[in-house]
């Protein structure tokens, strides 16, 4: 991908982020990103397009983050828990994903057309999950039983919900990592050591 297409998928993370998908403004972006508004209707022909590239991006750098977590070093279940547990890091952009998906997730129960656009963008991470969940059932890191694929989607609403929380000040950090660990470890048959944040 081309830097500057880049520069302003990162820019409409962080507008999304901070204004929700309803406050997404093309030209809010644009200046962010320094760049004209013609340009992102260059690449992204609407702002339809814009959120849809937006969408994909970001699951992409999530994938990305995880497949750069692995290194093929740890179990499953090692892997599962850095997985999730990064989903509730504090760093900027952490926390900029976390709010998108939640903001997307969102605003798909009043927009169907993002309901699609969402599933598509997050396979990627999706199968990474449920390809974790396998490695952790082959060498015997995970005791749970269930179908990979299943596992996963159970997790990520697992982490979904208590990103959100943790998000609208509900929860702390600190109490959210907790939940999520004892969940992890509950729902796949984890030793407790293997998930304490």
């Amino acid at each position: 991908m081309a830097d500057r297409k880049r520069t302003i998928l990162d820019a409409a993370i962080s507008v999304i982020a901070r204004k929700g998908v309803r406050g997404l403004r093309v030209e809010e972006v644009a200046e962010r990103a320094g760049v004209a508004v013609s340009l992102l209707y260059y690449h992204f022909d609407n702002r339809s397009g814009l959120i849809r590239a937006t969408l994909k991006h970001a699951n992409e750098r999530a994938a990305q983050t995880i497949e750069h977590l692995d290194g093929g070093q740890r179990s499953g279940a090692e892997l599962i828990v850095t997985m999730l547990l990064a989903e509730l890091e504090d760093p900027v952009q952490a926390r900029e994903l976390s709010i998108l998906w939640s903001e997307v997730m969102a605003a798909a129960f009043f927009d169907a057309s993002l309901r699609e656009q969402l599933a598509q963008a997050s396979q990627r991470s999706s199968t990474l999950l449920a390809d974790a969940v396998w490695r952790g059932q082959e060498d015997g890191s995970i005791a749970a039983l269930g179908a990979p694929n299943d596992l996963a989607a159970l997790l990520t609403a697992v982490v979904d919900g208590i990103s959100a929380r943790s998000l609208a000040g509900l929860i702390t950090r600190e109490r959210a990592r907790e939940l999520l660990a004892m969940s992890v470890a509950s729902l796949l048959g984890i030793n407790n050591a293997v998930v304490t944040p």
